[in-house]
């Protein structure tokens, strides 16, 4: 299980794939059905959609 919060880093954040299971800082968890990475000015959105439920979001 890979721990995904605003301070882990983005190479991490950026090796996470499909079918990995991670978890965010408040417990949600799950695994990783799907991954969208947004580029917006000086910061990057990582969007985790889960398997069963829900999306972990990170911004960095």
């Amino acid at each position: 299980m890979k721990k995904v919060t605003k301070t882990t880093s983005r190479k991490e954040l950026e090796n996470v794939k499909e079918g990995d299971e991670i978890e965010d800082d408040t417990g949600k968890q799950g695994e990783v059905s799907n991954i969208e990475i947004l580029q917006r000015r000086s910061e990057k959105q990582f969007y985790y959609k889960l398997k069963h439920d829900g999306t972990i979001l990170v911004i960095k």
